[in-house]
């Protein structure tokens, strides 16, 4: 099944998708603070390497988009987004309208919905 291509790079939804930080490889992690400095990652109590989240936002998203769209360790989360769930590496099957593509094209979701099945 073809799927639509989606804005992602500039965003036109105000990246609503970024308000909730994502989980990371741990080689993800590790790229993101050498490359961009200590404090933007954490662990959590499990294990799991996580963005952190500041002001609502994901704090990889500055003047407008991600600041590593465009790296090779960009999250593989992110790079499914809102398609592939990146951590289970099957459609993504949770709250579609977090994409503002998919708030505003409700034909989407049915679309995402029909792939779960």
């Amino acid at each position: 099944m073809s799927l639509p291509e989606l804005p992602c790079y500039p965003c036109p939804y105000n990246a609503s998708c970024c308000a909730y930080g994502t989980t990371l490889s741990e080689d993800e992690a590790a790229a993101i603070e050498i490359n961009h400095g200590p404090g933007l990652v954490y662990q959590t109590r499990w294990g799991e390497w996580r963005t952190r989240v500041r002001k609502k936002r994901c704090v990889l998203y500055r003047d407008g988009g991600c600041t590593v769209h465009n790296k090779p360790y960009y999250p593989t989360v992110c790079q499914g987004f809102p398609w592939v769930d990146g951590d289970a590496e099957g459609p993504y099957e949770y709250e579609l309208t977090i994409c503002g593509a998919f708030e505003s094209r409700p034909e989407l979701i049915s679309l995402q919905r029909a792939r779960s099945r």
